[in-house]
């Protein structure tokens, strides 16, 4: 699944390609992703409207007309990729959009996960209303995050972390990057960390993630920005797929376990309990 900052790429990709353009045609090739697609309500706010900014909440990108806001998720194997024609190129290509003068958009999705959703203006919407704080905003310091886990029973820091109700977009690969950078065995309980600890962690997440944008991403599957390319900061990656290789601190090998039905790494020697 393209995590944080594939999701921010891609918005940024987007920004100078449709930002302050009109949509032109838009074709809907299926009626259903993961959510049924609300093909009548993204025409009447979009088609024929000027897009004036495009904007990230967690893993969702937001693009905003004057009516409303078109909502997208990558779920498993979406993306997006400029061709020349309203015509499909690719199979499983599900949705084309047209924008002034000639810009192509087409959304792939072969695990059909992803979703196109449309919000009136002034209105809310029930899979971004309960997301947390942004990771890489400045509204989440380590003293709020610490009294958010107090009441944690049982959540590992590795859980807490990628609970999206918690902190939005933190997926599977950041959260082992950036304990491992923290120095936070991802088995202790979110409610043990301390303030000092959680800026620690919160500053490691944050430079993890602005290093991945800065190189296009993790791109451990499928995803591609706009122009085909992919990103290269799996090359970078310390423990996460690294399972008995030595650890790029002090060479131990680095360790998998199953925390949520997921694959942890982590350093036992780097990373103590």
């Amino acid at each position: 699944m393209p995590e944080l900052p594939e999701v921010e790429t891609l918005k940024r990709a987007l920004t100078p390609l449709i930002s302050n353009k009109r949509l032109l045609e838009l074709r809907f090739l299926r009626r259903d992703l993961r959510f049924p697609i609300p093909a009548t309500k993204i025409r009447k706010g979009l088609l024929g409207k000027t897009v004036f900014k495009l904007t990230r909440k967690g893993k969702y990108i937001l693009v905003h007309s004057a009516e409303g806001s078109l909502v997208l998720h990558l779920g498993m194997s979406g993306r997006f990729t400029q061709n020349s024609s309203i015509e499909p190129v690719e199979k499983h290509t599900h949705a084309i959009f047209k924008f002034e003068p000639t810009t192509y958009l087409h959304y792939v999705d072969p695990r059909r996960f992803g979703c196109l959703l449309w919000i009136p203006k002034g209105q809310g919407h029930p899979l971004l209303d309960g997301l947390g704080p942004d990771p890489m905003g400045k509204d989440i310091t380590g003293k709020e995050m610490k009294f958010c886990a107090k009441n944690s029973r049982t959540a590992s820091i590795k859980t807490f972390l990628m609970d999206a109700r918690r902190i939005a977009g933190v997926g599977n690969i950041y959260a082992c990057e950036s304990l491992f950078a923290a120095g936070i065995h991802p088995q202790r309980p979110a409610r043990l960390i301390t303030s000092p600890q959680w800026d620690r962690l919160l500053s490691c997440l944050h430079n993890i993630l602005e290093k991945s944008i800065a190189a296009g991403g993790t791109t451990l599957r499928s995803f591609h920005s706009t122009d085909g390319s992919q990103g290269y900061y799996k090359l970078s990656l310390a423990v996460y797929g690294r399972e008995n290789l030595p650890c790029p601190k002090c060479k131990a090998p680095v360790k998998r376990i199953t925390q949520s039905a997921r694959s942890t790494f982590f350093c036992k020697i780097c990373q103590k309990r």
